[in-house]
């Protein structure tokens, strides 16, 4: 039969003094930092290190730890600053980012979709053709998707009806076909390459 198995105990007092040099108080050199430093919880944690590396810890090091951690939240006030600056000028510019109308064949239907990272899309879409690919955004996108919503199958997905086919062709005819390669999955079929 198997017995039980007996809870550990610890028998260690996470608080002792027996295999530290803390003599007692929960944070070593506390009492060298003021009190009301608003640095110093990151005072005393250099502080740690440097006695961590082996540096004896006078007045000089606990004041070299203070002037390094003033220093370190001055830095960070320029950088958050700087940041927060960089933020509001980037809102403040008008989205100048390329976007990209496309139109691809799953299967035997017709996705017209958005982007604005043409690779990173069909990477995770897996076309089996790339038909037609035209500058544009979500107004032109929303246009074309009211245009042929007759041969809506749901969604972005398109039947291929003649007048979708007559759409792509004429793309392909002023933008060029597509030379797109990368990430799809050819199925044997080109429904417009001759």
């Amino acid at each position: 039969m198997v017995q039980p198995r007996k809870p550990r105990v610890s028998a260690r007092d996470p608080f002792s003094t027996k295999h530290s040099n803390n003599s007692g108080r929960r944070i070593p050199h506390m009492d060298k930092v003021d009190p009301n430093d608003p640095d110093r919880t990151d005072i005393l944690l250099m502080v740690h290190r440097f006695e961590l590396a082996g540096v004896e810890i006078d007045e000089r090091a606990v004041e070299i730890a203070a002037k390094y951690m003033r220093w370190e939240r001055a830095r960070r006030a320029e950088q958050s600053a700087a940041q927060t600056a960089e933020l509001e000028r980037q809102r403040a510019m008008p989205d100048t980012r390329e976007c990209w109308v496309y139109f691809i064949r799953i299967g035997q239907l017709v996705k017209i979709g958005m982007t604005t990272n043409l690779a990173r899309r069909f990477t995770s879409l897996r076309p089996n053709e790339v038909l037609a690919i035209q500058p544009g955004g979500l107004d032109d996108e929303t246009a074309l998707h009211s245009q042929f919503a007759s041969m809506r199958a749901g969604g972005e997905y398109f039947h291929p009806g003649p007048a979708l086919q007559d759409h792509i062709r004429k793309l392909r005819d002023e933008l060029g076909s597509p030379k797109w390669t990368k990430s799809i999955v050819p199925d044997g079929q080109n429904w417009f390459d001759a």
